[in-house]
Formats: structure tokens, C-alpha cells, sequence
């Protein structure tokens, strides 16, 4: 009791004591929180008066715009077929004295070589239905991995009532701006952290988000997923023809084979449309955009090791000088999945993505086994084999009726590749199992690869590119060796150089 009455007595006595400078800091933290508190209101303030000038300008500034049609990046034709190397001629025999003639001996019998399994094109994994697992909460599965967030129910009852106008669209953004959806923009966005996603991972989550919201409701979901990109800060427009709604995303990277509008200097692509847009001719947007600035995706490259893997194989051979080489090769089929969903978009894509864990883990453990052993020309050779002559050709025109660029996982899902394809994954494999550095060569209707060696013959046909030679080596050209050009593009130049960044 003496002690509490001399601290009382000294907190008393000694204006500048300890019990002050509790009193102090407690002053101080009381106006930090009333300083933060007063910064969140008039920020919340801030965004409602953005959200309502944005939604009353949305009741009237449309027009029409025009759609054009997707650009394509190889215009010409690729060779329906691939060409052999031909066999080189048998030298002329040297006239030699007769010689005493041993009893024929029967050639040995050829290795048999395994024959090419092509995959099995089963449909892709059935994703589960959301399942509601509280009260105005969700979990759905996105590539296998569980996602959870909370919902405000007036989402699910919201209907865009008659056909799709400025007043219905204002109407909804004044909604959507009163509900509560930051809670979850932030579940999404730190699912989008945790999955390591891209940017169209991102986008695609929001879009999976939508549909099990709105399962059913085209229109509904594009509103939804309209309001939520541009709240993530994506440059997002929406659009009406008649009942239909429509949503164009601007991209940081040229979009190929979908259709495309442009908004004042902004072009904007129908990357969310199940048939790229083309069944859309016009549509009406507004013409100035949401008050905050806003991104395009960027798709410079794809996330890989993000699926819950569902694995499937591959039955691979090929012949290397008379030896019969089999590889059974899994990969992700959820993975080739997400794959297919990605906007077709410019070379560097294709040869910037990785390959997955389970492709990282057995294919290049098992062509390892035997470059290993080799020198650098010679494992270069190998690897153009494999990709030469384990993969059955077609154009993706007779393979699809339409262009489509490859990923790696994607050369061991489907039945064929094609030139940029091959290019893709040569690239990859060399890099990867050699550490030599490659480049895509784009020539009119066809696409290989160039590669740095330690060692350049003078006969190898070679490309100088930012100070480097590198030596042309062709995974279409079937039985090409390193330094040998295909006899169509052996005198030409390439029209386009693409440097590879991994």
C-alpha cells in the first residue's frame, strides 16, 4: 500500500512523470484513430460520389460502335505437309580387285520403334457446383482449388428487367454501389495472391465468382462481372444490342482472332465472349470512362503452378539413329484447361510460359537421361528428333478450322501441332535441359527456332540478332540436323525475330 501512495503521490507531484506520458500517448492514439477513421469517410464519400456522377452519366452518353474482325498473325498457308530431309546419295563405289565372296549374311532386323499413342481427347474436368457453406457465403472450385467469399443476396435476385437499356445500366451500377462488395472483392483478391494467378487468372475467377452467382443468366453475369473488373482497377466496357449485354477488355498485348472495337484510343477485344465475338456486329457503349483510371490486362505471360493437378499421359516415340526411344509423358489436363481459355495474343506468350510440374518432373527428367551424356551439338540434335518426329503435323486449319497457338502443355494434349507449336516447345526443352538461349524465326507461313552454341560451323545457316549469331535449328523440318534451313526460307530473311525471355 506504500508503494501505490508514492506512485500516486510522484504522478501527482511531477507534472512531466510517467502517468503524463501515459496520458499523452493515449491522447495521441485516440486522434490517430480518429484522424484514420475520418480519412475512411471521406474517402467512402469520395467513391459514392464517383459511383453516383458515373451512373447518372451512364443514363444517357451511348452511341454505337462497330465491331471489326479479329486480326490474324500468319496470313499465309503453312505447308500441308512437312518436308523430309532427303537421304544423302550413295557415294560411287571404287573399282577394287575381285575378292573372295563370304556366303550372304542376313541384314540384322530394324528396331522396331513403338508406335505414336495419340492422347484420348477427353472432355475436361467437370468443375463442382458452388456450395453454399454459411449464410450468404459461397465456395466454389476454381481449377481444383476451393474459393470462398460472401455475397450480398441482392445479387442473386437482381434480374435486368426488359431489353438492355442506359437507365437499366445506370440503375444496376447505383445498385451494385450501395450493396456491400468490398468484402468480397478482397476474399477474390486474396485468392488471386495466394493462387499466384496471372492477370486472366484474375479474370477468370471473377467470371467463375459471376456464374455462381447468376448460374444460367448471360446478362446478369456480365453486369456482375462488369461492375467487379473495373472496381479491381480493369479497363472494362460494357455494352448492349438489343437483349444482349457484352463486355470488351482492353489488353496491354495485340489480341488476335477476336473481335475488337475501339473507344476513343483505346482498343477493346471480346475476350469473354464464348465465340470471341463473333457473333456481334455492333453494340452500344458509353464513350467516356469510369473516373478512376483503369488497367488493360496484361498477358505478357501465363500462370502455371497454380491448378490442383489432374493428371493425365502420353505415349511419345521417336527414332535417334536407328534407336527406338518410348516416353510415357503425364501432364495436366486441368491445366491444358486453363490453357484454352487464353486469349490468343502475340508469340512471345507461348514462348515465355513454363511447362507444369508433372512435364518439369518426368519429361525432362527422361530426355535428361540421355542428353546428358552428350555434347552440345549433338543433345541440340536429340531434342530437334523428339519434336520432329514424336509429334504428329497438321495446320491448325485442318487440325481446328481456325489459328491456334500452342502452349507447352498443350503439344502433349492434343493429336497434332504445327510449326509455331513445335517451335514452342523446342524452345523450351533447349533452354531448359541445355541453358542455351533460343529465338522464334517468323517467315511468311512458317515459324522455327535459332539457337546459341559454343561452337558455329561455317556451314551451319545461321541469324545474327542484337550482336549474337545464333544457328537456325528447325523442329518441323523432319530429319534436320542443327544448322540446316528449310529449302523454301533458306535464302530468306526472317520478317520477324522474336526474342524469348526465360
Amino acid at each position: 500500500m506504500p508503494v501505490l501512495l508514492a506512485v500516486v503521490s510522484v504522478c501527482a507531484v511531477l507534472p512531466g512523470g510517467p502517468c503524463a506520458a501515459a496520458d499523452d500517448f493515449k491522447s495521441f492514439r485516440e486522434r490517430q484513430q480518429q484522424e484514420v477513421q475520418q480519412q475512411k469517410a471521406e474517402f467512402q464519400a469520395y467513391k459514392e460520389q464517383q459511383d453516383g456522377e458515373f451512373a447518372e452519366y451512364l443514363k444517357s452518353q451511348w452511341r454505337e460502335f462497330e465491331t471489326f474482325q479479329g486480326k490474324v498473325r500468319i496470313k499465309e498457308p503453312k505447308p500441308r505437309q512437312v518436308p523430309v530431309v532427303a537421304p544423302a546419295a550413295p557415294a560411287r563405289p571404287i573399282t577394287k580387285p575381285p575378292q573372295p565372296v563370304a556366303p550372304p549374311v542376313a541384314p540384322p532386323a530394324p528396331a522396331p520403334v513403338a508406335p505414336i499413342v495419340q492422347p484420348v481427347l477427353t472432355p475436361p474436368p467437370p468443375q463442382p457446383k458452388p456450395l453454399p457453406v454459411a449464410a450468404n457465403t459461397v465456395e466454389l472450385a476454381f481449377y481444383g482449388n476451393p474459393v470462398r467469399f460472401v455475397y450480398d443476396p441482392l445479387w442473386k435476385t437482381y434480374r435486368l428487367s426488359g431489353a438492355a437499356k442506359p437507365e437499366a445500366m445506370s440503375a444496376f451500377w447505383a445498385t451494385m454501389s450501395g450493396s456491400r462488395y468490398e468484402p468480397t472483392i478482397q476474399a477474390v483478391n486474396e485468392a488471386r495472391r495466394t493462387l499466384k494467378l496471372d492477370d486472366w487468372g484474375h479474370v477468370t475467377l471473377w467470371r467463375s465468382v459471376v456464374q455462381a452467382l447468376q448460374p444460367e443468366r448471360r446478362a446478369e453475369q456480365n453486369l456482375l462481372l462488369w461492375y467487379f473488373l473495373v472496381k479491381s482497377g480493369y479497363d472494362v466496357r460494357l455494352g448492349y444490342s438489343g437483349a444482349d449485354v457484352h463486355l470488351f477488355v482492353a489488353v496491354k498485348q495485340q489480341v488476335y482472332s477476336t473481335k475488337f472495337t475501339a473507344v476513343g484510343s483505346q482498343t477493346y477485344y471480346a475476350v469473354l465472349d464464348e465465340d470471341r465475338g463473333k457473333s456481334i456486329r455492333s453494340f452500344y457503349t458509353y464513350e467516356a470512362s469510369y473516373p478512376n483510371k483503369l488497367k488493360p490486362l496484361d498477358i505478357q505471360s501465363a500462370a502455371t503452378g497454380f491448378t490442383r493437378t489432374v493428371p493425365a499421359q502420353r505415349a511419345l516415340s521417336f527414332d535417334y539413329r536407328g534407336e527406338a526411344i518410348a516416353l510415357n509423358v503425364p501432364y495436366d489436363r486441368r491445366l491444358v484447361e486453363y490453357m484454352g481459355s487464353f486469349p490468343q495474343s502475340e508469340f512471345e506468350l507461348y514462348f515465355d510460359t513454363d511447362g507444369s510440374a508433372l512435364i518439369r518432373g518426368n519429361l525432362l527428367a527422361d530426355l535428361k537421361k540421355h542428353t546428358a551424356k552428350m555434347d552440345e551439338e549433338e543433345a541440340v540434335n536429340f531434342l530437334l528428333a523428339f519434336v520432329q518426329k514424336a509429334f504428329a503435323y497438321k495446320t491448325d486449319a485442318d487440325q481446328f478450322g481456325y489459328e491456334k497457338y500452342f502452349f507447352v502443355e498443350e503439344s502433349l494434349f492434343f493429336p497434332y501441332n504445327d510449326c509455331e507449336d513445335r517451335s514452342v516447345l523446342f524452345a523450351w526443352l533447349a533452354h531448359e535441359l541445355l541453358g542455351i538461349k533460343a529465338v522464334g524465326l517468323l517467315y511468311p507461313g512458317h515459324m522455327t527456332t535459332a539457337v546459341t552454341l559454343k561452337r558455329v560451323k561455317a556451314e551451319f545457316a545461321t541469324v545474327d540478332f542484337q550482336g549474337q549469331r545464333y544457328v537456325v535449328a528447325d523442329p518441323t523440318y523432319i530429319g534436320a540436323t542443327v544448322g540446316m534451313a528449310m529449302p523454301s526460307y533458306a535464302n530468306l530473311k526472317p520478317s520477324r525475330v522474336v526474342e524469348i525471355l526465360h
